[in-house]
Order: structure tokens, then C-alpha cells, then sequence
């Protein structure tokens, strides 16, 4: 046996990476998370056009900083609600804006 081989197997990690689940739930969760990509990053435009912080929006939206932190990360899902306090908050049409832009997307694939 090579000696990379002898040093890679004693320095692997004790537990399997979950790498490959992660990807497959990526994979096999694509199309919805099209849309809360878009969703993040239309939230993110906006608050860098009004200068607001996270601490600001959290306050209109009634949460805490570090929930809207989470959502802007996309470690939290977002619901129905979520994006309704987010389009109330920020005066915008989330939803249609995703829905358009995912249309859109489609359409030039085929």
C-alpha cells in the first residue's frame, strides 16, 4: 500500500460525510429551492436599495434579527407567512417576482 494511502486512512474522519445526501436532497429539492433563492436575493436587493439592516426588518416583520439572519442565510424554510410578512415589510411582490423569474428561466430552456 502507498504511503498516501497508509496516511489517508489514518487521518480519516470517524463518522461518513453526509456530502452526498446533501447533494441528492439538492438535487431531488431544485425546483422550490429555484424560488427561495430567488425570493433571498430580491430581499437582499431591497434592503441594500433602503439601507436597511436585518435589525430593522426583523422589527416590521415583528421576529427577531437572528430568524431574519437564518432566512437569509436559507437556513430557514420559508412559509407562506414568512414571505407575506417579508412583501408587507419591504413593500414588495415576492412571490410574483419568483414566479416570473422561474417562468422565465423555463422558457428559454426549451
Amino acid at each position: 500500500m502507498s504511503k498516501a494511502i497508509e496516511f489517508l486512512n489514518a487521518h480519516k474522519s470517524p463518522t461518513n460525510a453526509k456530502w452526498r445526501e446533501e447533494a441528492q436532497w439538492r438535487k431531488d429539492n431544485e425546483y422550490w429551492l429555484k424560488y427561495a433563492q430567488i425570493i433571498t436575493l430580491a430581499v437582499h436587493k431591497s434592503m441594500d436599495e433602503n439601507n436597511l439592516t436585518q435589525a430593522q426588518l426583523a422589527e416590521r416583520m415583528g421576529c427577531t434579527q437572528q430568524y431574519v439572519s437564518n432566512l437569509l442565510k436559507g437556513n430557514t424554510n420559508m412559509t407562506i407567512e414568512t414571505i407575506a410578512r417579508l412583501e408587507i415589510a419591504l413593500n414588495l411582490d415576492l412571490i410574483k417576482t419568483a414566479l416570473s423569474s422561474v417562468l422565465s428561466a423555463r422558457t428559454t430552456k426549451t
